[in-house]
């Protein structure tokens, strides 16, 4: 064996020699050793392609991105084929990540976080590992909803963690979120004593309790009967939302005392399942006048889908004559009752004087493709407001309605109310594209010259649901149109959906002229699309001198290889 080692060592040239005791530094990770080795092997053998790989390696290891980059160029100058090295490419990318993620300035370092997570290599788990245990609460929370992504059991670890020890609400939020959508069944019981606290947040409530459903794959008799009968609200709660997530009709009947329950919230959430099952009960009568708007509310629902006018006649009056926020609840809970509701939704719509109410109404009715072209322009006029929008889900409900945002901005994310108000108004816009409303265009068309700061990967799926290709067609249009914020917003958009050879023509030739944010953008489009041919482009947006660019570049160049 030894005589066959031997005998691979000697028949390797003098460059290869070199480089190879380079890559032994490497391997016990003393990089500085291994830089200073391979200058000193190029210095000997400037010609060796494996004698400059080597060295754009200790670099990269060593931190010297800017370094191993101009040595890339030089070899690339003399070499065209290294555009095709997956491997060099790979090396280059992620030292430029790995340089972003040890950055001082947050939007690098979570750029630097979002870039590796999405190459979705096993490289990024010790990035993500680090920022799991960050002092900034912004890094743990994005570390958080990636980790998510991934499920590893190092990063597991992490999350039951923060689950025990977290302490800032918007954190602890996400790791809930996590640790439902990772189905991590050991934490049940801390799920469970967050809902039932005194003191937790309505959001993170509501985050416990689908993290609790989204575990049970089934559910036996005596779990079921300890939740129905148990002292804390959250938990009786909780087995009503078990009965309607599995459709356990035979289990339906067990909740009828639940519609008794001293809680408001268990009381609507037992007659919202009883109605998503088909079922009726008397009571729902005498609960048309509970005090909770809530339950009063549901038991109009449940009353109306079961043929009985006086649930109509309730429904009705709150629209005409509560609230605000409950006139706006009634209109959507109306819109959910499905065939049975559209004779009072087109009533309402008219008799309304309230936009939000209107526009709720309009989505039903739409929902059922009854009188779709009264509706569509509802909803085209209330795109006209100035004011910002979003949606509402009030507690004890399932349904959302739309209303006027109370959104507020917050230190991790100061454009948050603008961010809601965009992805709210694109779902509407979204329905009208799909319907081939004759003003859709119009209507996208104006979204995208009043909105300044972009189009976001999320906002852009919302558009084109699932590729629809009514809402897709309507954007490529805007492609040709003589507004170039409007070019380029429209092939933002068809860029994150898929690769579109029109649409990035459009951004390549827009990327010299516009401004560093809508660079950015762009960049992060391409991220998304992840075409090969866009490796060249990519390449040399990692001479910029603005790092955070640099490290989206690398992202992007990561997806590209590995498309």
């Amino acid at each position: 064996m030894l005589g066959i080692f031997v005998a691979a060592v000697l028949s390797l040239s003098p460059d290869e020699m070199a480089a190879k005791k380079v890559y032994s530094h490497l391997m016990i990770e003393d990089s500085a050793s291994a830089v200073e080795t391979a200058r000193a092997a190029y210095a000997t053998h400037p010609q060796s392609k494996a004698v400059r790989l080597s060295l754009i390696h200790a670099l990269c290891a060593r931190g010297q991105e800017i370094d191993a980059l101009r040595e890339w160029h030089k070899a690339v100058s003399e070499d065209e084929t290294l555009l095709k090295d997956r491997a060099a490419l790979e090396m280059l990318a992620w030292s430029v990540l790995n340089k972003g993620e040890m950055a001082g300035p947050l939007p690098i370092r979570l750029s630097a976080l979002v870039g590796a997570a999405l190459t979705r290599d096993a490289k990024a788990i010790p990035l993500l590992i680090d920022q799991l245990r960050s002092s900034n609460a912004i890094l743990r929370s994005v570390a958080v909803t990636l980790a998510a992504g991934y499920g590893d059991q190092p990063l597991q670890d992490e999350l039951s963690r923060l689950l025990r020890d977290e302490k800032v609400w918007y954190v602890r939020l996400e790791v809930i979120k996590a640790v439902g959508k990772l189905r991590m069944k050991e934490h049940k019981e801390r799920l469970q004593e967050i809902i039932a606290h005194p003191k937790t947040l309505p959001e993170e409530r509501v985050a416990a309790l689908v993290s609790l459903v989204n575990m049970y794959e089934g559910i036996g008799q005596e779990e079921f009967q300890a939740l129905i009968t148990s002292n804390r609200a959250a938990m009786r709660e909780l087995a009503c939302e078990v009965v309607g997530f599995f459709e356990l009709k035979e289990e339906a009947k067990k909740l009828q005392p639940l519609l008794r329950d001293p809680h408001p919230l268990v009381r609507a959430s037992a007659l919202n399942t009883l109605t998503l099952l088909g079922m009726t009960d008397p009571m729902a009568t005498k609960l048309l006048e509970d005090p909770a708007p809530e339950v009063a509310l549901s038991a109009a629902r449940m009353l109306l889908i079961s043929g009985r006018a006086k649930g109509g006649e309730r429904l009705a009056a709150w629209i005409t004559g509560g609230e605000p926020k409950w006139r706006r609840q009634a209109a959507a809970v109306l819109a959910s009752t499905g065939k049975k509701g559209v004779p009072l939704m087109r009533r309402m719509i008219v008799e309304s004087s309230d936009p939000f109410v209107r526009v709720n109404l309009a989505l039903g009715l739409i929902g059922q493709r009854d009188s779709v072209e009264r509706s569509c322009q509802v909803l085209d006029n209330a795109l006209r407001d100035e004011g910002m929008w979003m949606w509402q889900q009030l507690p004890g409900s399932p349904f959302r309605s739309l209303a006027p945002s109370e959104v507020r901005h917050s230190v991790e994310m100061p454009n948050m109310p603008v961010a809601v108000d965009q992805m709210t108004r694109l779902e509407i816009l979204s329905i009208l594209c799909m319907l081939e409303y004759p003003r859709a265009l119009e209507a996208v068309k104006g979204f995208l010259q009043e909105h300044q700061w972009g189009v976001t990967g999320a906002a852009a799926v919302t558009l084109l649901r699932e590729g629809d290709e009514d809402s897709v067609h309507v954007v490529r249009r805007l492609l040709k149109d003589p507004d170039e914020k409007v070019r380029i917003q429209a092939a933002l958009i068809l860029s994150l959906i898929g690769s579109d050879e029109e649409a990035l023509k459009v951004l390549k030739d827009a990327y010299q002229t516009v401004g560093r944010p809508l660079k950015i953008q762009i960049l992060e489009a391409l991220t998304h699309v992840g075409d090969p041919e866009m490796i060249p482009f990519l390449i040399n947006v990692l001479n910029e001198p603005f790092q955070i660019m640099r490290v989206i570049a690398a992202s992007a160049i990561i997806q590209c290889i590995y498309h």
